[in-house]
């Protein structure tokens, strides 16, 4: 049964299906997002806290609650999504998402986790990491990358008109080394 079961498993990640939760940054993984350059597909304006640009998912506040200023968050956009620059190649190893504590967490449902070298349409060509599917208020969701490489992670909900409200990116792994 264990010579079906890795074959099985490996078609499941290079079809992008495999179930990619559940797992923790390896020991001296640093999160390679924090303080990084952020887009997003729009950017939300509130008269109360201002503008929820995308750098607000990367600057290290895990507080969810959206009007105390801390997350990102775009207008009502047809496949909305959220990039972060790395700056350079890396192997990601995981990603986590903190999801909306005072409402709507139910907006993140499906949302994917790519990575890759493109922002030509956004990320969308990019080998997706694994989708979210913890949807709960407040939670983190902490996506599986396995050591896929690229200088972009981009979080995007597909298929819908939604807003997405990510609360904080942390992109776990370490710097790609130059191979002969």
């Amino acid at each position: 049964m264990e010579f079906l079961w890795c074959p099985l498993m490996m078609i499941g990640i290079l079809a992008g299906t495999a179930v990619s939760q559940g797992c923790t940054p390896p020991p001296g993984a640093q999160n390679l997002a924090l303080g990084r350059p952020a887009t997003q597909t729009s950017t939300y304006d509130n008269e109360e806290i201002g503008k929820a640009v995308a750098g607000k998912a990367v600057d290290g506040k895990r507080d969810g609650k959206w009007l105390q200023g801390s997350c990102s968050h775009t207008q009502l956009d047809t496949e909305p999504w959220w990039r972060v620059d790395l700056g350079s190649r890396q192997s990601v190893s995981a990603v986590i998402v903190k999801n909306r504590e005072d409402c709507c967490g139910e907006r993140l449902e499906g949302a994917q986790i790519r990575v890759g070298d493109a922002v030509a349409d956004h990320g969308k060509h990019d080998p997706i990491c694994g989708t979210i599917t913890d949807i709960a208020p407040g939670s983190l969701s902490t996506i599986c990358c396995n050591g896929l490489e690229g200088r972009y992670v981009t979080v995007t909900i597909p298929g819908r008109a939604e807003y997405l409200t990510v609360c904080e990116v942390e992109v776990y792994g370490t710097q790609r080394g130059d191979e002969c």
